[in-house]
């Protein structure tokens, strides 16, 4: 037979007479306590470091930087590189057009460009006629 112990517990049943933890249980709350309090103080001291959070967003904005400034060199590169094939097509057409089929200049682009090589002559002759008078 069992005995009944104060509060109405039968001691043979549960093991133990009162509610108190064991050492072991006592030793593994305190090792978690420990452990929380050990990241809570991490995390204020990183909250604190203006010097180090400071270092972190320059890191980071450098890096950022960084990447922005290689897609931007590489999208210049692409769009150069596409304005130079646009250029060579124009001078082939304009070579082409203004050229007969001996590759030789058509007299139209002839009187054209002898016109402007004369209005650039008649230019600088009416400049050095004004500087010398």
């Amino acid at each position: 037979m069992s005995t009944s112990n104060s509060t109405g517990h039968d001691s043979a049943t549960t093991g133990q007479t009162d509610a108190t933890p064991s050492v072991d249980e006592l030793q593994a709350e305190i090792e978690q306590t420990r452990a929380d309090l050990g990241e809570t103080v991490d995390a204020l001291s990183a909250k604190l470091d203006v010097k180090g959070r400071t270092k972190q967003r320059l890191s980071t904005t450098k890096d950022q930087a960084g990447v922005k400034f290689h897609q931007t060199s590489v999208q210049v590169g692409n769009k150069v590189r596409e304005a130079q094939v646009k250029a060579n097509q124009l001078v082939g057409q304009a070579k082409q057009q203004a050229t007969d089929a001996q590759g030789k200049p058509k007299p139209a682009v002839l009187g054209g460009a002898g016109a402007v090589a004369a209005i650039v002559v008649a230019g600088v002759v009416l400049l050095v006629w004004r500087r010398t008078r």
